[in-house]
């Protein structure tokens, strides 16, 4: 199949101003995460600080602190724009996240929707929404899939 078909047929449930969206959105969520936890202090979250190379993973790797403190709604709206998709459009919306994050090779499309699909339920909404790099994701995905 040559490239320029292949590049049709991937995404039969999903548009790329879809993917678009709600990548803008995804970076507006992380832009307000960004400027919660520059008002956050290390004593105010109440753990002990690191040593030198370390780090400790916390909810603020993740998008959840927007929704608790942003009075905009965007992280709903983010939520709720991968909500409306279909299923099978969520699929491929997870497929283009992985081979943005590396997880795949733009190549192995079909083996990303493969486990995409596995993993294809409602908590996959959540999954998607709270990825704090999401919109770099996406983008990357895009790209390396040559949709972009």
């Amino acid at each position: 199949m040559d490239r320029k078909r292949w590049r049709k047929t991937m995404l039969d449930n999903l548009e790329i101003d879809q993917i678009e969206r709600i990548a803008e959105l995804s970076d507006e969520c992380r832009q307000i995460r960004d400027t919660i936890l520059n008002k956050t202090y290390q004593s105010d979250v109440d753990e002990e600080p690191n040593a030198r190379g370390e780090r400790n993973p916390s909810s603020f790797d993740s998008l959840e602190v927007v929704e608790a403190a942003d009075d905009s709604g965007k992280y709903q709206r983010l939520r709720g724009m991968i909500a409306d998709l279909s299923e099978d459009a969520r699929i491929e919306l997870r497929a283009v996240m992985w081979i943005g994050r590396g997880d795949f090779a733009a190549g192995d499309w079909g083996k990303a929707m493969a486990q995409a699909d596995g993993a294809a339920n409602l908590t996959v909404i959540d999954t998607i929404a709270e990825k704090a790099d999401l919109h770099d994701y996406l983008m990357k995905g895009l790209y390396k899939l040559g949709l972009r």
